[in-house]
């Protein structure tokens, strides 16, 4: 695999685990009620986008753009939600176990 191909794995890690690190939207703006789950979904959609236009970028950037189906996007998406299981688990599921004892 390439530098970019790991640069993008590593990319990918990281911002589908951002949402989890910080109560905040974007970890810049403070919400008066907390995070819901429609603003975890907003910004997992968002860090999405930021993602694929990196790849997109670094592609152009090494050659030809290949054309993508529906079944491409359907895929990194379910990747992309499989890598931020981490983030999940500490957010939601470790306090919960840590409260019990």
């Amino acid at each position: 695999m390439s530098v970019s191909g790991w640069f993008i794995l590593t990319l990918a890690v990281s911002l589908a685990n951002f949402p989890f690190t910080t109560r905040r939207f974007f970890g810049v703006i403070t919400l008066r009620n907390g995070k819901t789950s429609l603003v975890y979904i907003v910004e997992f959609v968002l860090m999405y986008m930021i993602l694929a236009s990196a790849a997109y970028s670094l592609e152009a950037r090494e050659g030809r753009v290949f054309d993508q189906g529906w079944q491409f996007y359907v895929i990194t998406v379910s990747l992309l939600m499989v890598f931020s299981f981490p983030g999940f688990v500490f957010r939601f599921l470790l306090p919960r176990t840590l409260l019990r004892r």
